[in-house]
């Protein structure tokens, strides 16, 4: 009777775990309290090459006529930088970037009109590193409009910016 009690003490602290777990992974990190948007640029490629610095690794466009460019950065209340997203015209090239190992990351629906307004979710990869980055090549077709829609959750019910651009 001892090890029954046992056993059955065991399985009911182990389910017990797996639930706490499973709750865990379940509810979203949202670790920032306040996001602030630290830079924004909108940037016409007709004559580029254009080069904008940031203290992330700063942002190359390519020529693209009638392209427009987007970057948003965004930091925690401290306005220290924890998330950047780029569209870039040419080639139609999303890149997705996670710049602190804090558990929280920011979430990017990326849509275009035309098509019956097609769209993805996108997020850069959660490693140990100090910048993670995701590249997208979105292969939207020329012309289009595109807009960069950034969520704190991944279910899309905290918006926190928004903006658009031209492939």
């Amino acid at each position: 009777m001892k090890m029954r009690n046992r056993t059955i003490a065991t399985l009911a602290a182990t389910a017990s775990a797996a639930a706490t777990v499973v709750a865990m992974a379940a509810t979203p990190a949202n670790a920032y309290s306040k996001l602030t948007e630290v830079d924004r640029e909108y940037v016409p490629t007709d004559y580029c090459p254009c080069r904008f610095n940031d203290n992330i690794d700063g942002t190359y466009w390519h020529k693209d006529v009638g392209g427009e460019g987007i970057k948003i950065i965004h930091g925690n209340a401290s306005r220290h930088e924890v998330a950047k997203v780029e569209f870039h015209p040419l080639d139609e090239i999303l890149y997705v970037y996670d710049v602190k190992n804090d558990g929280d990351t920011l979430y990017y629906k990326v849509s275009y009109e035309g098509d019956g307004g097609r769209w993805g979710l996108y997020v850069a990869p959660s490693t140990s590193n100090v910048i993670d980055i995701r590249k997208v090549n979105l292969d939207i077709p020329e012309g289009r409009l595109v807009t960069v829609t950034v969520y704190d959750d991944k279910a899309m019910k905290k918006q926190v910016d928004k903006m658009t651009g031209r492939a």
